[in-house]
């Protein structure tokens, strides 16, 4: 593009000459941004969803990657948020329960050691049927999962107990 005698314009004369974009142009590009967005976040859960479900058959933690998918599916979506947090609610509930007795907290950490144990045994050998990587670490997965939520909600009791606790001494001591 060039100006009379095949100078280029200046500045100036390329500002006149250009558009300004106008609130709806912009309010338009909001709108594709959050199109392309949800289309995305669409996708990806749809493919993390579908992993998930051959998971649940074949050997592998199926059910952690539908979380994962259900996850992804919370960025843009209400339905996936309100399973989301109903999921985190059973799941803290159980790691709840577990922490207060002190026979389920063994038997957890006896199982996820077993289950870590097991997933490396499937990793390193193929002596026992369906041994692989994919079975291994997909057990592996599993028995560090239990370990965590064990903790988490041995975590959790503890500063409930403190806090209970503190409640009490400053009932005890109004005075001060």
């Amino acid at each position: 593009m060039t100006g009379p005698a095949g100078q280029r314009p200046s500045g100036e004369e390329r500002r006149k000459s250009a558009e300004p974009r106008t609130p709806i142009d912009q309010k338009h590009m909001k709108n594709l941004v959050r199109l392309l967005r949800r289309i995305a976040v669409t996708v990806v859960g749809t493919v993390i969803l579908a992993v998930g479900l051959v998971l649940l058959v074949a050997p592998g933690p199926g059910i952690l990657v539908i979380l994962l998918a259900v996850a992804v599916f919370a960025l843009e979506y209400a339905w996936a948020r309100r399973h989301l947090v109903a999921a985190r609610a059973l799941a803290r509930s159980a790691a709840e329960k577990t922490a207060t007795s002190r026979i389920a907290t063994a038997t957890a950490v006896l199982f996820g050691l077993g289950s870590i144990g097991l997933g490396t045994v499937l990793i390193f050998t193929d002596v026992l049927p369906l041994s692989g990587a994919g079975t291994g670490a997909g057990v592996a997965l599993g028995g560090l999962t239990v370990l965590v939520t064990t903790a988490y909600g041995m975590r959790e009791v503890r500063q409930a107990q403190r806090a209970a606790g503190a409640d009490r001494e400053q009932e005890a001591d109004p005075g001060e």
